[in-house]
């Protein structure tokens, strides 16, 4: 046989050889990428687990509600990349949810209520899961460093079936979730339900620590704590604010003449007429006996003598339990200075003396530039 039949018949051979090299290389290339995918799968599932771990251990290591909610967001808006985030609570016998965390959010950014059956939460709340909504120049609110986003991933937080509140995220684009995104953000939201729970049964233990019986105001321990929260934004963000102390004129009089339980209505009553005169941003409480302390965020002295001006005619107009017609003296401090913060509580009291003695049913303010000279000097 010559040389070429040879090479004829190798080639021959050699070619189903070829093409069963060829198609054993094709099924081990499609083996190696469905290995691949599995070990990714694997992979991506151990970082799932290890991520929910990591936020059931932050949000269940504290009690203290705000920190559970910031706990939960923070983490929530790092998964999916968002620009801010916030958090928001279901109100109890409200169709509302109020927000009560937030991040990278503008000062008094709009949206801090969110009706159930408006946008962006109706649709999400309805279907009971994670979805991307478009925003309106109505409802989104502004981010720290300018812009309003056009777009919120908007997270149901439930527990056993009952709404409790709800994430949203803004993003800078629309963007549709994968499953496994949606599975996540489910158990984060899971996760955080069981914590807020924890956190809001902790939380009435300590409000019944913090509220007067008679009249279910803050009683002074809890208004010393807020005016240390009311402090710390006014130097955050630059901005006044101011104090009211009140005095319930001739309270002992009541007492002896109409006894001890009448006084008891009249201080309740008195109680809902500061709360009701007042702003809803306020913080009224009752700092001990018939006096009360009312703490104005974001207000000047102008401001803050208006209001108590207000407050003293509608309690002077007031016709009180057994029908009783009495009037109450006011001091006020207001500064926008932070190094005179501590000292308005003082300066109100002060201002009060000076309304009683100077004949009672009148509003007195201090001077807080004489407070500043004193301090300067001091």
């Amino acid at each position: 046989m010559d040389l070429a039949g040879v090479l004829l018949i190798t080639s021959v051979l050699l070619i189903p050889a070829l093409l069963l090299l060829v198609f054993s290389l094709m099924r081990l290339r499609g083996t190696t990428r469905e290995l691949q995918a599995a070990l990714d799968d694997e992979s991506g599932a151990r970082d799932r687990a290890a991520l929910l771990l990591a936020i059931a251990s932050a949000v269940n290591s504290s009690l203290a509600l705000e920190e559970v909610l910031n706990v939960a967001l923070t983490h929530a808006g790092r998964i999916m990349g968002a620009v801010a985030g916030a958090m928001y609570l279901v109100q109890p016998t409200k169709a509302h949810l109020h927000r009560e965390a937030e991040y990278n959010l503008a000062h008094r950014a709009r949206g801090s209520i969110r009706k159930l059956d408006e946008e962006p939460v109706r649709t999400a709340i309805a279907a009971m899961r994670p979805l991307v909504v478009k925003l309106d120049e109505h409802t989104a609110p502004g981010i720290e460093g300018g812009g309003h986003p056009m777009h919120v991933l908007v997270v149901p937080v439930q527990r056993s079936g009952q709404l409790m509140g709800s994430m949203e995220l803004y993003l800078n684009a629309w963007r549709e979730l994968t499953e496994d995104q949606a599975d996540l953000l489910n158990g984060v939201a899971s996760q955080a339900a069981i914590a807020i729970r924890h956190a809001q049964l902790f939380q009435a233990q300590e409000e019944n620590a913090l509220t007067d019986e008679l009249t279910k105001l803050p009683n002074r321990r809890a208004l010393a704590q807020r005016f240390l929260q009311e402090m710390q934004r006014a130097r955050r963000h630059h901005k006044a604010i101011s104090f009211l102390m009140i005095d319930l004129d001739h309270f002992k009089q009541v007492n002896d003449t109409y006894g001890h339980l009448n006084g008891d209505a009249v201080l309740a009553e008195l109680a809902s007429i500061l709360v009701t005169g007042g702003r809803e941003s306020d913080v009224c409480a009752r700092y001990g006996g018939e006096e009360f302390g009312i703490i104005l965020s974001e207000t000047t002295e102008a401001g803050a003598r208006t209001l108590a001006e207000r407050i003293r005619a509608k309690v002077a107009a007031a016709t009180f339990p057994g029908g009783l017609k009495l009037t109450i003296s006011i001091g006020v401090a207001a500064t926008d200075e932070p190094a005179l913060f501590t000292t308005l509580m003082e300066r109100a009291d002060q201002a009060l003396y000076a309304a009683k003695h100077g004949g009672r049913n009148q509003v007195r303010v201090a001077d807080m530039k004489a407070t500043a000279k004193q301090q300067q000097h001091a």
